[in-house]
């Protein structure tokens, strides 16, 4: 008996090397304090989140049949995820990034590369695995699929959110198909213009979304709902490293959406899990459960 996924991410995957310093050399040297591989990528690791809460979850992208790419299928399918969509390319390299993370605080730098793995095309998006789904959630990559997949989801009542992270060609047409739009500070920046985030939200919003909102890191969160602005401040904690934390934001968003809460219940929801991540090294590594969550969430008085 086949089960379907209640969320299916599609974007980049790709697997991390991460190292903790003391501080980010630049034409230096520095010892390593730690190091740790393990997968990475936005959408990836917002389903690893969503799966770790609980969620039905699967991942459609592709990978090359080298070692990165084994430890991409596993690590994936170690977190209970759904990856019988995902499409292998032999004798490619798959996608990889390479992390400094300082010890002080948890900021990091980070280089990557998309390897020569061919994208995934339209034909190859499993549709029936589509219209069964509740949240189809995309991070901009694989964006020829992730149109096609979109159109499929929204002629279906198949709720979108998207990851606005990165500005890549075809990205206005995917803000048009989603539902639920959270950009990065960055993103917001760059793409609508505005300084301010809560006008930036606004005009994200301007897509016939249902929610947009913006994440400021440290700075916490601004969300909009078409009629009220709402601000979420991040939760503090001692943070060892922020790799991941706004993959993991969305991830947790769609978990408590699809639980039924409100956006301010999601936002604030998606914010602690977010921010319990950054409490270990690594982009997955303190992802947290539901009752780690909910326990954290308690003591903070929500």
């Amino acid at each position: 008996m086949e089960f379907h996924s209640d969320i299916i991410g599609i974007g980049y995957c790709s697997v991390d090397y991460l190292c903790l310093v003391p501080y980010i050399p630049q034409d230096d040297k520095v010892e390593i304090i730690q190091t740790i591989v393990q997968g990475g990528g936005p959408a990836a690791t917002a389903i690893v989140a969503a799966a770790r809460l609980g969620a039905k979850t699967a991942l459609i992208s592709t990978y090359g049949d080298d070692e990165r790419g084994k430890s991409i299928r596993d690590g994936l399918a170690a977190e209970g995820i759904n990856i019988k969509a995902m499409k292998l390319r032999k004798g490619t390299e798959s996608p990889a990034a390479f992390c400094w993370i300082e010890k002080a605080g948890g900021k990091r730098s980070i280089v990557w590369t998309k390897g020569n793995v061919e994208a995934l095309s339209p034909d190859e998006v499993d549709i029936e695995m589509i219209k069964k789904a509740k949240v189809l959630h995309l991070d901009g990559h694989q964006t020829e699929a992730a149109i096609a997949a979109a159109q499929i989801a929204r002629k279906n009542k198949v709720t979108v959110s998207i990851d606005a992270g990165t500005i890549v060609p075809g990205i206005e047409k995917l803000l048009g198909l989603s539902d639920i739009i959270i950009a990065s500070e960055k993103f917001a920046l760059r793409y609508t213009g505005e300084a301010d985030m809560e006008d930036a939200a606004k005009k994200l919003f301007k897509f016939n979304c249902i929610f947009s909102a913006v994440t400021m890191g440290e700075k916490g969160s601004i969300g909009f709902d078409g009629k009220n602005i709402l601000r979420c401040p991040a939760f503090k904690v001692h943070a060892i490293d922020t790799t991941g934390a706004g993959d993991v934001f969305h991830g947790a968003f769609i978990y408590k959406y699809l639980s039924g809460g409100n956006w301010t219940e999601c936002i604030n929801f998606a914010s602690a899990v977010s921010a319990l991540k950054c409490t270990k090294f690594g982009g997955r590594t303190g992802i947290p459960r539901l009752s780690e969550t909910e326990k954290f969430l308690s003591e903070k008085g929500f």
